[in-house]
């Protein structure tokens, strides 16, 4: 069992409450708010360029209903989009980034969690070949996937780089064995469902967990209180407020 530790606080798609998601304006103020990590997404354009974008259709964020894909831009004309607006009026100038552009705005000390969004294996070797050439350490992160054969994948692909895997729909259970049988080191998990008996057998083990995802004071709490590595927020500003409160009462 882990002992008693202060968990990175992972800024999910950057500071994403109080900016659009996933720009260099949100990673900026993860910053900003002292966050150790930041984690964003990635998809390919029709044209293999690597842009940072969650969902795999663009109405959420374009506030269209063409049911288009990212995959179906190329990134001329994604480049045209404005993806701030959705969130606020006041973000009408943002603009999908490339993982190219993330990596020369960001200083380079600054850790990062990539969850790449697609199976196809030419994304997971791009991604690979950029980090490479930009010779960018991911720090603290990792990069992490949706689904073993992309683990698989990457994991014989890139001994540079740690790389996780996501829970997504797979039950608590489902997923302590997938981690046991497969040899699993760094897991995101979606915890709220978790027993009391599930969290004893994942936290037995010693892997890296993090949790997707919390904005809530109990809810932080109580992810201190099993002993993770580190928590997903929207919030990282609240974060790291809570846990600097943390570290002062552990100095009395």
């Amino acid at each position: 069992m882990k002992s008693n530790r202060i968990p990175w606080n992972i800024a999910h798609r950057g500071a994403s409450g109080f900016y659009p998601e996933n720009t260099i304006l949100a990673f900026k103020e993860a910053i900003r708010a002292e966050a150790d990590v930041i984690e964003f997404d990635l998809q390919l354009t029709a044209d293999n360029h690597i842009v940072v974008f969650h969902d795999q259709t663009v109405d959420r964020i374009f506030r269209t209903k063409s049911n288009r894909t990212i995959r179906s831009y190329t990134l001329v004309e994604l480049k045209k989009k404005d993806v701030g607006s959705w969130f606020s009026q006041k973000f009408t100038d943002a603009r999908i980034p490339t993982l190219e552009e993330v990596l020369e705005k960001i200083p380079k000390e600054i850790s990062m969690i990539l969850e790449i969004k697609s199976k196809e294996e030419k994304l997971a070797d791009l991604v690979l070949d950029v980090l490479d050439e930009k010779k960018k350490s991911l720090g603290l992160g990792y990069i992490t996937v949706r689904d073993i054969n992309s683990y698989n994948q990457i994991r014989d692909h890139s001994p540079n780089h740690r790389i996780g895997l996501m829970q997504k729909q797979k039950s608590p259970q489902e997923f302590i064995d997938l981690i046991e049988n497969k040899g699993i080191e760094i897991v995101q998990i979606r915890w709220r469902n978790w027993s009391e008996k599930e969290w004893s057998s994942l936290l037995q083990k010693e892997i890296i967990v993090s949790a997707f995802f919390a904005d809530d004071i109990k809810e932080y709490e109580f992810l201190i209180s099993k002993n993770i590595d580190g928590i997903l927020t929207n919030y990282p500003f609240k974060l790291t407020k809570f846990l600097e409160n943390l570290r002062t009462r552990g100095k009395d």
